[in-house]
């Protein structure tokens, strides 16, 4: 399992994205899991969903260096059992990938690019939001906004979010990486700033 990328953030934050080669075999080989997630693991149907759910604990283990024990809220919310870093998890073709801090709660996706996001764009961008977006990269910024609102929905871990009203991004020039501006205008509207990384097999966004 070659490592893709690792950032280490300056506030105790990591961020780390590995390339899935390997079989469930091999995967299943280099971690111990619980009577729970061997279970989880034997419900799954498809190989694809469970080498994600293997490789999701191989690089956990891999960054904190333990067999990881995860649960989650009725939320959906990850919570490392046997750790005090708080995590979000992510996964896409091939790819998975983690955001981990001991100081704030953190949200990560990642996603691949696909021209299927522009038959449902309007599901998560506003009108405001369309009006910064360049006509001839319309499918870029969509994708890239998606990742950002799903993100930020892990981050916040609110159910009843609407995202093309109440996850507002800021405007911003797309790049191969850099921060954008976005505000959770549920509570207060809280505006944080989250780092991204565009390539041709994954957009990433994250908060850490």
């Amino acid at each position: 399992m070659p490592q893709f990328l690792r950032k280490d953030d300056l506030n105790g934050g990591i961020v780390a994205v590995w390339k899935v080669t390997e079989e469930i075999d091999e995967l299943r080989g280099r971690i111990s899991l619980s009577d729970k997630d061997i279970q989880k693991l034997n419900s799954f149907k498809l190989s694809k969903r469970k080498q994600e759910f293997l490789a999701t604990r191989c690089l956990i283990k891999e960054i904190l260096g333990i067999e990881p024990e995860i649960d989650y809220l009725e939320t959906g919310r990850p919570v490392l059992i046997n750790s005090n870093y708080r995590i979000s998890i992510s996964h896409t073709q091939c790819y998975v990938a983690i955001a981990l801090s001991r100081n704030q709660q953190v949200g990560i996706d990642i996603e691949y690019p696909s021209e299927r996001v522009g038959r449902v764009y309007d599901r998560f961008i506003s009108m405001e939001e369309c009006s910064f977006i360049p006509e001839a990269h319309k499918i870029k910024y969509y994708t890239l906004i998606w990742c950002l609102k799903e993100a930020m929905y892990k981050l916040y871990d609110e159910k009843s979010v609407i995202f093309n009203r109440d996850l507002k991004c800021m405007p911003f020039v797309l790049q191969d990486e850099g921060t954008v501006e976005a505000i959770y205008c549920v509570q207060n509207n809280i505006s944080l700033q989250y780092r991204y990384m565009t390539t041709n097999e994954f957009y990433l966004v994250y908060h850490c």
